[in-house]
């Protein structure tokens, strides 16, 4: 078997670590000063000294842990004496912030469950959500992802309700690095876009910052390492500018994670040299911990194992003490690399499978792939033939649930949105100005014509008088004029937009499926995983999902040229419905057999439509492939033809598990659509019924439904009979 190259694509960035820099304030040491000269200079035990010891409590949070939690008491000690329930919630939060810096995460999980239950007794809306993001950020850095998204959502919709732009964006980065570690790049660069477009609006210099630095680490992993220089380095040098000490540890992990990638070795050590020295300089073990582990993973490449385990051994006791299960993971996988590289693989093999076993857990698919590529390449080394290829198996799973290319595509049409949408408000900002500025140049005109006009006669006054009316009016029409060109012109990109939505969804739709069955199957021919008498028995298959792909891309290349050439009339003619029907049950076969459903026909073979033929095509195909996806196995399928009423009425029920009245309220709306999973897991775009009632509206058509939970669910087509 041919050997693997497994250079490992260092990832473990300062992600958690940008939760809690995207609040820091880098006035703090004059705040503080001011603080405690109000403090001293206040004698009386009353809310507003609650207020300021609660504020000083936080200020200290980046600085000195200790002094939070100092001050914190100090706060709550005092708002109970005087009664001030809001003191209370705010001084339970800041000590919750200070147990969570030194690791204490059951005792953080305590202290903000009672500011949580105080603020949503007295309906402090912001408060709750902060306090949701903090519980968000303790069970995301604990490898809980999916736990710590929903409290990420619940905080941001709070924000979202009060319009805490702050927060919002802030909530926005915090879900980004979730799906981050869940490997959902394309999902993690949309969120951290959003954020940045408010940060922008706000002109939140740090928290833009933030934000590059962010951005930089998502490309980085999905090597596009282009992007990754120029935002990490955009980050780093308004880090440098402002003094933020924990973001440019964020930002020269993330550069030097791409000199790694380039395999330039001696770069990537400068970086993470320079990062240590900072996370020593900020006394923050979640910091050096992140140092350290990427210093372990340069010397792996250097082929320098016992530095690699020197520091490794090091990050690993780090991460343990602050519950870091991702960090933990890491370290285990890079001490049995390099216990592997020392030749010492079964000791190697016993680490490799803890860091293997604890990302599988947490569900971090980037390392769980890394993990099983090592796994593969240590049992390759002492023989286990069986062992190898169930790992490498697993690698080529994971690696194309990261890398495919139509993640790496979503995320230049993510990042094409925000820079069109960010020229449209410069755009909106520049025209505002010069019609402001215009006004301002006629108001002056008017001051100097009135002025001439004192020592003129009434005649002059009067003539001066009307010709700047004349002007005014003119101005307003010229202004109206390129507000109506501007209006124009975002309606044309919304068309255009909407095109491109169809067309990237009628290929993401219909072509995915079938397109990755084939490449794993060609990946284990080539691998030699699959043998030619295992070919054998899947041949007429494979032939099979050949035709469907050429059926498909016969139909949406059709399509695609219609609507660029604006040919939006279909071809209408008479269409035998059992051909389109049998065309579609024999692309679904596959999926029909391995949930075993029971597909059957109630209509005459010689049954016609007057439609086009291509939109019958796609519209049977959308609603056959929708009735399969949400029915069971061993459920049923009926499609169904008859004349009603002058009309073609075609009916495609199923026994699925139907709809409740939420989901069929936005079934049909394009705004903030996503896809759905089937009852198999099958993945939809999240567009096909759009489209298919575009089509049949566009042959004077009608579609209807009617759906019950756990009943099923029946699609009606009617058609005027010519």
């Amino acid at each position: 078997m041919n050997k693997r190259n497994l250079n490992l694509n260092k990832t473990f960035l300062l992600i958690w670590i940008s939760i809690l820099s995207c609040n820091f304030a880098f006035s703090q040491v004059v705040k503080i000063r001011d603080l405690k000269a109000k403090i001293k200079n206040h004698t009386t035990e009353d809310t507003t000294l609650a207020n300021l010891l609660s504020e000083l409590s936080f200020t200290y949070h980046t600085i000195s842990p200790d002094s939070t939690q100092f001050y914190a008491s100090k706060s709550l000690v005092l708002s109970k004496k005087i009664n001030y329930v809001l003191g209370e919630a705010n001084s339970y939060k800041h000590l919750a912030i200070a147990a969570y810096i030194f690791g204490e995460n059951k005792k953080a999980i305590f202290l903000n469950s009672k500011a949580l239950t105080i603020y949503r007794n007295i309906g402090e809306r912001k408060g709750e959500g902060a306090v949701l993001n903090n519980l968000g950020m303790i069970y995301h850095n604990e490898g809980k992802f999916d736990l710590g998204l929903s409290y990420y959502e619940r905080s941001l919709k709070i924000r979202l309700e009060i319009n805490d732009k702050v927060g919002i964006a802030g909530s926005y980065n915090n879900i980004a690095n979730c799906y981050t570690d869940k490997g959902n790049y394309a999902l993690a660069i949309q969120r951290l876009y959003d954020g940045l477009l408010i940060r922008e609006s706000l002109n939140d210099t740090l928290a833009i910052a933030n934000s590059y630095a962010n951005i930089a680490g998502v490309y980085y992993l999905l090597k596009k390492l282009d992007e990754a220089i120029i935002y990490g380095q955009k980050a780093l040098d308004l880090q440098r500018l402002i003094g933020d000490k924990e973001g440019q540890i964020q930002s020269e992990v993330a550069l030097g994670g791409v000199c790694f990638e380039r395999d330039d070795f001696m770069g990537a050590l400068d970086y993470f040299l320079r990062a240590r020295a900072n996370s020593e300089l900020t006394n923050n073990l979640g910091n050096i911990a992140v140092a350290e582990t990427n210093l372990g993973e340069v010397y792996n490449a250097l082929n320098k194992p016992d530095s690699a385990i020197f520091y490794l051994e090091s990050a690993l006791g780090f991460a343990q003490r602050i519950n870091d299960a991702q960090g933990v993971g890491i370290c285990e996988l890079g001490i049995g690399k390099a216990l592997v590289l020392k030749n010492q693989v079964k000791q190697g093999i016993l680490r490799l499978e803890k860091g293997y076993k604890v990302a599988e857990e947490i569900d971090n698919k980037l390392h769980t792939y890394e993990g099983a590529m090592y796994l593969a390449d240590a049992y390759e080394k002492i023989g286990n033939t069986e062992k190898e290829i169930y790992y490498l198996k697993q690698s080529i799973r994971y690696r194309d649930s990261l890398f495919s290319e139509e993640a790496r595509n979503k995320t230049y049409e993510i990042e094409f949105n925000y820079m069109l949408e960010k020229k449209q408000n410069e755009i909106a900002l520049l025209e505002k100005d010069k019609a402001i500025q215009k006004v301002k140049s006629n108001f002056q005109v008017l001051l100097t014509s009135g002025l001439v006009v004192v020592v003129c006669i009434l005649i002059l006054f009067i003539f001066f008088i009307n010709k700047f009316r004349v002007k005014e009016k003119e101005a307003k029409g010229f202004i109206l004029k390129q507000k109506n060109e501007i209006e124009e012109q975002r309606l044309s990109l919304e068309e255009l937009n909407l095109y491109k939505d169809k067309t990237f969804s009628i290929l993401s739709h219909d072509l995915r499926s079938p397109i990755s069955s084939l490449t794993n199957v060609l990946e284990l021919m080539d691998q030699e995983v699959l043998s030619e008498e295992d070919f054998i028995l899947v041949r007429s298959s494979f032939i099979g999902q050949l035709k469907a792909i050429n059926l498909l891309l016969d139909n949406t290349l059709h399509w695609s040229k219609s609507q660029m050439s604006g040919e939006h009339l279909p071809n209408r003619e008479k269409v035998q419905l059992l051909t389109i029907v049998e065309r579609n049950f024999e692309l679904f076969k596959q999926n029909v057999e391995q949930k075993e459903i029971n597909l059957k026909t109630d209509f005459a073979d010689d049954f016609t439509v007057f439609v086009d033929p291509n939109h019958l095509d796609i519209i049977l195909r959308n609603l056959i492939f929708n009735a399969i996806k949400f029915t069971p196995n061993f459920g049923n399928i009926l499609v169904k033809g008859f004349l009603q009423n002058n009309s073609v009425i075609i009916q495609v029920e199923d026994t699925g598990i139907g709809m409740n009245k939420e989901i069929l309220d936005t079934l049909f709306t394009y705004k903030n659509k996503q896809g759905s999973f089937g009852t198999n897991g099958e993945r939809g775009a999240g567009i096909g019924l759009i489209l298919t009632r575009d089509f049949i509206e566009r042959n004077q058509g009608e579609l209807t439904l009617e759906s019950k939970e756990n009943v099923g669910t029946t699609f009606t087509v009617t058609f005027p009979v010519l």
